[in-house]
């Protein structure tokens, strides 16, 4: 399940809603009769390979249509990031700063003082805060070491929950462009997931049915 969090926001959303939806128009199969004459014949061996391919194409379509039910899955609580280091939405840009240079990775959960998730905050809203040369940023006019970090974070965020699937979430990065996705527990802050980690995961569980 996905949720879309912000200040005041708690929003469910649908998965279908997320992917581009391609339409899928059906077909009714036309079994035609054969006109057969005393020179054509079919044979039980024939007949028996007809209904064998028969049965293997609608498999396959089920296969297409429906999913396979039963193959393994990857959770998101398998491959996030955990414990995830997070950012109060009052501190300043500067203290985002000094977690991004001392930390491995390009995103921040941004929270508020109830610490429920408010916001997302990358590398690269600080580089565009950070533009230009001074103390001033270029976009507020305010003193680059007290610019608030609810100013320049993304909000609301997507999220989703532990036990989603890791296909979705890798879908969804690619399709939405998405560098970063917060992973819930209910309401409280379990992890994150970052292109990194969906890569590792590939890494780590090749085995292609769990992509694909």
């Amino acid at each position: 399940m996905f949720t879309v969090y912000g200040p005041g926001i708690t929003d469910p959303i649908h998965l279908e809603k997320l992917f581009a939806q391609g339409k899928v128009t059906k077909t009714v199969a036309i079994s035609p009769e054969l006109a057969i004459d005393a020179k054509q014949h079919t044979t039980q061996s024939e007949q028996q390979h007809r209904e064998r391919t028969s049965g293997a194409a609608n498999q396959h379509y089920q296969t297409l249509a429906y999913g396979e039910k039963e193959s393994p899955l990857l959770r998101a609580g398998q491959i996030m990031t955990s414990p995830v280091i997070s950012i109060q939405a009052g501190s300043s840009v500067a203290d985002a700063i000094s977690m991004l240079e001392n930390g491995a990775f390009r995103h921040i959960p941004v929270l508020n003082h109830d610490h429920q998730l408010v916001g997302l905050l990358s590398d690269r809203d600080l580089i565009r805060c950070l533009c230009g040369s001074g103390s001033v940023c270029m976009h507020c006019s305010t003193d680059k070491q007290v610019v608030p970090v609810h100013t320049i974070m993304k909000a609301p965020v997507l999220t989703t929950t532990i036990d989603t699937d890791a296909r979705h979430i890798a879908r969804l990065f690619v399709e939405q462009k998405i560098g970063a996705i917060p992973i819930m527990d209910g309401k409280t802050l379990a992890g994150i997931i970052s292109r990194s980690d969906i890569l590792q995961a590939v890494m780590h569980h090749f085995a292609l049915e769990l992509w694909v």
